[in-house]
């Protein structure tokens, strides 16, 4: 099922939304972008972000941005920051398809995972293919699942709602990007590697045949020196290619797709081909699905629009 071709991002401290249109089979054409500034007190800190501080007043300030919208805008897609929507990866015997019975079965594999109450979260859960080393196992399934804070993603739905936009998928941004990458990146059976690198943190995304097998999110401390954060990154790739040497041996590393601020390309692309052993590719319109701007202003850059764009690229079932 197609996605609506409008899509909003709520961060910390900035509220965006891009408008599209389908241009043939694959194609877009970006026709609307707006961003604003949030006040810094919108949200309350929180180890998966914090409630909305005062709910009344950010359904105001979004009311009046969806007003300005040309065209109105009814149904889209919500992207959040990685931090607010986290994921994991779970092998599992036979899991119910629905119901109270799955949620129980997902909570109870979540919370061996987690340091906190799961209680408090909302969780999703979709099959994904098995590694090899899961055969003969008595888990064969394996599941993606993803979880955030009830209580800030209710809210941010009651205020969309409260605009007269309804919200039908949330998505984070490290699981929305490679949705705008081509699909001929890599030959089928291939590993895609895509990174995107924030300021503060970054994603892993490592996928076959379209389908995620391992993404990681890891956020800096504030104020982390560059050399140690070159220390953290360098081991946690060194776990990253461990756990795909030992869990997907046949599978090969064909292309790594780096989305990173310019003053880290450098940096990334180093510890990418150094790690992994392939060099890093900068993103560029070569990876992309064609996309086309209607805009008489700038285009927004990539590390803006890129997950904007594959949120609303991506097809849902």
């Amino acid at each position: 099922m197609a996605v609506p071709p409008h899509a909003f991002a709520v961060e910390e401290r900035r509220l965006t939304y891009a408008g599209f249109a389908r241009d043939g089979r694959n194609g877009f054409t970006l026709r609307e972008f707006r961003s604003v500034e949030l006040p810094p007190d919108t949200f309350l800190p929180g180890f998966l972000g914090g409630p909305i501080h005062e709910p009344r007043a950010f359904e105001e300030r979004l009311a009046a941005f969806v007003a300005e919208l040309p065209g109105g805008v009814k149904e889209a897609t919500l992207i959040v920051p990685d931090a607010w929507l986290r994921t994991a990866f779970v092998e599992a015997g036979e899991v119910p398809r629905s119901g109270d019975t799955r949620d129980d079965v997902l909570r109870w594999k979540l919370k061996r995972l987690l340091p906190f109450r799961v209680d408090d979260l909302r969780l999703q859960g979709t099959s994904v293919a098995p590694l090899p080393s899961q055969a003969g196992t008595n888990e064969p399934n394996r599941l993606l699942l993803g979880f955030g804070l009830e209580l800030l993603l209710h809210q941010l739905e009651d205020a969309f709602t409260a605009a007269g936009v309804r919200i039908g998928r949330i998505i984070n941004q490290g699981l929305a990007a490679p949705g705008a990458l081509r699909e001929d990146l890599v030959a089928p059976g291939e590993l895609l590697a895509f990174a995107h690198v924030a300021d503060d943190s970054y994603t892993l995304l490592f996928v076959i045949d379209g389908t995620p097998v391992l993404h990681r999110f890891k956020a800096f401390s504030e104020g982390l020196p560059d050399e140690a954060r070159g220390s953290f990154v360098g081991r946690d790739l060194l776990l990253t290619k461990s756990f795909l040497d030992e869990n997907l041996p046949a599978a090969r590393l064909a292309r790594v797709v780096l989305s990173a601020p310019t003053e880290w390309t450098t940096a990334w692309s180093h510890w990418l081909a150094d790690t992994l052993g392939q060099p890093a590719e900068l993103l560029g319109t070569e990876h992309l699905l064609p996309l086309r701007s209607a805009l008489t202003r700038p285009v927004p850059p990539w590390s803006t629009l890129l997950p904007l764009a594959g949120a609303v690229a991506q097809e849902v079932s």
